[in-house]
């Protein structure tokens, strides 16, 4: 969510939500989510026999979008790469990720998965992280990943990246996709114009889904009400506004997401105001009634711009 990269924190696996406790969310059932689920499960096997960056460059699509702290999002499977094998990019030797939730679009060809990722650090310690995939297969093909969210995980290595590995792409679409992509990105805009008219705690807790979930800090927020309550927890003079500057739909018109930036505005010890810069990644799902509603959330910050990163 737009708050994930605010406060440093590490996740609390017991503390999926606050004091109403839903039911924790359980991936999809059925062949398709299954296959989804498991391959996510054996990220960290394919890390161990092929290496960490080929691992992870072979589930990624050509379009991928990736999201890692501390350089702005990242369109495309070369600029990725490029990120992925800077200097100083290390992914330890027994990295494992596990998958806590996610779902699969109506004609089976796209999905999503959310969960923890433990990184270990040295021979102690364990630091965890989350992440947000989104995947896309066609007929007779592995899934892929076309966009990815390092929520909690370590801060970019210094990299030099093509400018145009942060311009979104201008992709034709047939034109039931092209509106559907229209409609995910205009969810998305009305979302943040709902904050800005009625607040952010209202806006989050009206446009998250039944079994949605927020990243927040340091815990997973589950439903309307416990992001209610995670919202009227927080300081109340903060200001946060965002923008969507990428979206995408699958083919069945029911699952999307958006990729966008964020601002977060607040009070220093000083009382100065301080601005935070962020991007995220939010996975929609149209509802029964033909709305569009939020199913997983989250971020991690970027450099001011100007600044050298």
């Amino acid at each position: 969510m737009r708050t994930r990269s605010i406060l440093p924190a590490a996740m609390l696996l017991g503390g999926c939500a606050l004091r109403h406790r839903p039911a924790s969310p359980e991936p999809a059932r059925g062949p398709a989510a299954d296959s989804l689920v498991r391959l996510d499960q054996s990220r960290g096997r394919l890390t161990a026999t092929k290496g960490p960056l080929e691992s992870t460059l072979e589930l990624l699509g050509p379009d991928v979008v990736y999201l890692r702290a501390g350089v702005p999002a990242v369109y495309g499977l070369d600029g990725t790469r490029d990120l992925l094998s800077a200097p100083g990019t290390v992914t330890p030797e027994g990295m494992a990720w596990e998958p806590l939730g996610g779902g699969v679009s109506y004609d089976l060809m796209a999905g999503y998965t959310y969960g923890v990722a433990a990184r270990p650090s040295s021979a102690a310690v364990i630091e965890l992280e989350r992440y947000i995939a989104v995947w896309r297969r066609t007929r007779g093909t592995q899934w892929q990943i076309i966009a990815y969210a390092e929520v909690d995980a370590p801060a970019a290595a210094e990299a030099t990246l093509n400018p145009r590995s942060f311009t979104p792409p201008l992709v034709t679409l047939p034109p039931a996709r092209r509106e559907a992509t229209a409609i995910v990105r205009a969810a998305d805009s009305l979302f943040a114009d709902l904050a800005d008219r009625m607040g952010v705690g209202y806006a989050f807790s009206s446009t998250i889904a039944a079994q949605g979930v927020l990243f927040g800090t340091p815990r997973l927020v589950i439903g309307p009400d416990a992001t209610r309550e995670f919202y009227e927890a927080r300081p109340a003079a903060t200001s946060l506004t965002w923008h969507p500057v990428y979206a995408w739909a699958a083919g069945s018109q029911d699952i999307g997401f958006t990729v966008g930036e964020y601002v977060l505005t607040g009070r220093g010890p000083s009382g100065a105001a301080v601005q935070r810069f962020g991007k995220y990644l939010t996975v929609w799902q149209r509802q029964r009634d033909g709305t569009w509603k939020f199913v997983v959330d989250g971020g991690n910050p970027t450099p001011p711009r100007g600044s050298d990163r």
